[in-house]
């Protein structure tokens, strides 16, 4: 921000204060806002305060809540500086703006920004200094390497994990993404990278060159126009202008599956979609899933096997929903199912699931499919008291226009059961329902083990 206009900021905030109105950031945050100013490498410093709903009114008339607020810091980094002199700004001005932080008023939140050329690192005063540090190095580090923007939102646990948070980064072309992944990798910076036409999502992981390389190529096919890999499927989708049937769609499915790239073991799952957005599957270089059993979740010991346990029926077991995840355009819950019948029981199967509207109807044109195609059902024997959980995973879509979202889930966990119906609803609303609308896709994966 110009000196004349921060001036000017600070002027008529002055005058909104002493008029009687909204007050201005609290001393503490001015003070270390001048101190980080006069930091070598920070170029300004601009504090702004924002205010939360009105407090309501207590049982006898008065206010019985203070009204919450946000200060936000945003320190803007010189732009000749290297990796480590923008790191060392900025970790010395989150320094001094997490202490000034601590001593405010607990109803006050204060977050801070640090933004260069091309890059914004976000930070809580509970993040730890060194990962600020690692996140702005790293980010300059990534615009060397041919980004156009990086940006970091990291988190506020006190930086316990310097990689727990995810670089999102922009490139000007699919042929930068390479040089910014070999980067990443050197970095060991988890990334998700952005280019026209091209996306490579893989928000827990430090991207594979090699899958970035496979990413690029295939956005330079004729006639495609996007091309994104979801690592969490092991799925590259590409979206073609040619009409159904047209012969370049061939020729991009016998191009995929030439590749020199996947093994059964390793399989990498592919999608080509027309100009109809008609769908074709298959498997990048011909190479199937081999079939593999279900493994129990987070690597614990396997349950002990018993070939003389009855099957589990309905009645056996108690079904519930887990905690919504959301991650790189996706949304993923575990189904729940605890034995509760006071023996041990077997189950081997996927659940049946049905997604309903706040009326009672199911969901229309919902296409159920493998969460893992190489995973069959496995015989699982559950112990009394333990749980067995099948995972469900969906893209993010929209609910702009207040749509139908999915409020319960009819789940028949095993075959010849009744179906459970499960609450999906964080307050028994639609508002709050899950976004499985009509037309979505669930990959929903059979009973295992749980951790």
């Amino acid at each position: 921000m110009p000196p004349l206009r921060r001036v000017l900021l600070l002027a008529t905030a002055s005058a909104l204060v002493l008029a009687g109105c909204t007050p201005g950031p609290p001393d503490e945050i001015e003070s270390a806002a001048e101190a980080v100013r006069a930091l070598p490498g920070v170029a300004d410093v601009a504090v702004t305060r924002t205010f939360g709903p009105e407090p309501v009114q207590g049982n006898f008339g008065q206010r019985s809540e203070t009204r919450p607020s946000t200060v936000q810091v945003e320190v803007a980094l010189a732009g000749a500086l290297d990796p480590e002199g923008a790191g060392e700004a900025a970790g010395t001005a989150h320094r001094l703006l997490a202490g000034a932080a601590r001593d405010v008023d607990e109803n006050i939140t204060v977050t801070s920004d640090f933004v260069g050329p091309g890059l914004t690192v976000s930070a809580g005063p509970d993040t730890a200094a060194d990962v600020v540090v690692d996140a702005v190095e790293d980010g300059y580090g990534l615009l060397a390497a041919g980004a156009t923007t990086v940006g970091l939102g990291l988190g506020a646990d006190g930086g316990s994990d310097p990689l727990a948070a995810t670089a999102h980064v922009a490139a000007a072309s699919p042929d930068d993404l390479v040089d910014i992944a070999e980067a990443a990798d050197e970095l060991d910076r988890r990334v998700e990278l952005e280019a026209p036409g091209a996306r490579y999502r893989s928000a827990a992981r430090v991207p594979d060159i090699d899958t970035v390389r496979l990413l690029v190529a295939a956005a330079g096919r004729p006639g495609v126009q996007d091309a994104t890999y979801l690592a969490q499927e092991r799925r590259l989708t590409l979206q073609s202008d040619a009409e159904p049937g047209a012969q370049s769609l061939a020729d991009l499915r016998r191009w995929l599956e030439a590749q020199d790239f996947a093994t059964a073991d390793n399989p990498l799952a592919y999608t080509v979609l027309d100009a109809g957005y008609t769908e074709t599957t298959g498997w990048v270089s011909g190479a199937e899933p081999a079939p593999r059993p279900t493994e129990p979740a987070g690597g614990a010991t396997p349950w002990p096997d018993d070939d003389a346990a009855p099957n589990c029926t309905g009645q056996d077991l108690e079904v519930t929903l887990g905690v919504v995840d959301s991650a790189a355009g996706t949304r993923g819950v575990s189904v729940r199912a605890r034995n509760v019948s006071g023996r041990p029981c077997a189950v081997e199967s996927v659940p049946d699931l049905v997604f309903e509207n706040e009326a009672g109807q199911p969901q229309g044109n919902v296409t159920v499919q493998p969460s893992d195609p190489g995973v069959v059902p496995t015989r699982v024997v559950v112990p009394d008291g333990e749980a067995v959980l099948a995972p469900l995973l969906w893209h993010t879509m929209s609910t702009a226009n207040d749509p139908d979202t999915t409020t319960t889930i009819q789940v028949t966990p095993v075959p010849d059961a009744d179906p459970v119906p499960l609450d999906a609803t964080t307050d028994g609303t639609r508002a709050t329902g899950l976004d499985i609308l009509d037309g979505a896709e669930v990959r929903v994966g059979p009973w295992t083990q749980g951790d």
